[in-house]
């Protein structure tokens, strides 16, 4: 058996190869991908350029269609079912993970050199690490959550990304019933938010984008969100006047464009409000005004990825029609055209809808079956 993958090259280019899926031994499996979603850190890579070729993508779902005995048993699944695959491949016996913590075991850390699905280089066997393809490698020490086979392969995606927006929104941000949450953003992630702080019983959501995001923001306002402009001068005001005087219980920073978006979360803070910093697409070593914190009794989180819980109570909400983002569009990429379709997202020239998603049997069968 074989599969076509899209490798993404060293100097941001891609191309299609095929490579061979042998079998599997009695700890390990493998997934016929039916889609993998495309998201900010899979951009991002392809515009830098990677340093060996790979197989990007780490958003994968489908169905399993080989695996071992003893993989079997610790999964609790069988050839047919469908999962989803975190992409995190830790090793299981460090402190951190005994604690549940696996998402920050050294040994799939991308900040302290680790591995994880959608960053290893094709030269390591059996090369198909990556979501961006037909099938991928089940390792023993993969993370797998079986998925309800009524839930389609174009909203299965949303299951990490949702993941992520359930463990910053409710487990670190703390939302509960009848707060303000405003979220930075309309991305992939800030959708999500808006969907997770719906499900948290917020009174209020809001989002905001820059003037070019207005498809996207519009997006959010479908799924219950209020939008404002986050360039805007007066933007403290203008949510000061949304909020009635309130301001936000929580911000959802999924941006991380620099100093001025921090400054101006903790601008849309309310007495005893929280932040979260999701995003860190432009790190800042900028100054913290520390006596505005003080003042206003504010909480600061940082965030990566999300607790096992998460991925637990995002299935159980796609179950239920994910707060909406059923009705999100969906932008569906073969694998031939995956590098244009990174080379456009990192341009700014994407599609209106954030959820985008390759679809790897396109090229061979015109649509996969669901």
């Amino acid at each position: 058996m074989s599969s076509l993958a899209s490798v993404a090259l060293p100097g941001s280019a891609a191309e299609v190869r095929t490579f061979d899926v042998p079998g599997c031994d009695e700890e390990s499996g493998w997934l016929r991908v039916a889609a993998s979603g495309i998201c900010g850190t899979d951009v991002t890579l392809a515009a830098n350029g990677v340093a060996s070729p790979m197989i990007l993508g780490h958003h994968a779902i489908g169905e399993v269609a080989d695996i071992g005995p003893v993989a079997a048993g610790k999964w609790g699944v069988e050839v047919g079912d469908r999962i989803a695959v975190e992409e995190y491949l830790p090793c299981w016996s460090c402190a951190t993970c005994q604690a549940g913590r696996y998402r920050l075991c050294a040994d799939t850390d991308l900040y302290r050199g680790g591995r994880r699905i959608g960053l290893v280089p094709v030269s390591l066997t059996p090369s198909l690490w990556g979501g961006n393809a037909q099938y991928l490698y089940l390792a023993a020490n993969a993370v797998v959550h079986r998925l309800p086979p009524e839930i389609p392969a174009a909203l299965a995606t949303w299951t990490l990304p949702l993941a992520n927006a359930v463990d910053w929104v409710r487990r670190v941000g703390g939302a509960s019933t009848g707060e303000v949450v405003v979220i930075l953003g309309p991305g992939y992630h800030g959708l999500a938010a808006v969907a997770a702080a719906h499900d948290a019983g917020a009174s209020q959501i809001l989002i905001g984008g820059l003037p070019r995001d207005a498809s996207r923001l519009k997006l959010a306002e479908q799924l219950g969100a209020d939008s404002f402009d986050a360039s805007a001068d007066d933007v403290g005001e203008h949510v000061r006047q949304l909020t009635g005087g309130r301001m936000a219980d929580l911000v959802v920073d999924t941006v991380g464009a620099g100093p001025e978006t921090f400054a101006t979360a903790i601008s849309l803070l309310g007495q005893g409000g929280r932040l979260v910093l999701a995003g860190i697409k432009h790190p800042s070593t900028a100054g913290i005004d520390t006596a505005a914190l003080v003042r206003g009794m504010h909480t600061v989180s940082g965030v990566r990825g999300r607790d096992p819980r998460s991925v637990t109570e995002s299935i159980d909400m796609l179950r239920r029609g994910g707060g909406g983002l059923a009705e999100v569009p969906t932008h569906e990429v073969a694998l031939s055209d995956v590098g244009d379709m990174l080379a456009r997202l990192a341009a700014g020239e994407g599609p209106d809808t954030p959820h985008v998603v390759v679809r790897p049997w396109l090229d061979t069968e015109g649509r996969d079956n669901e």
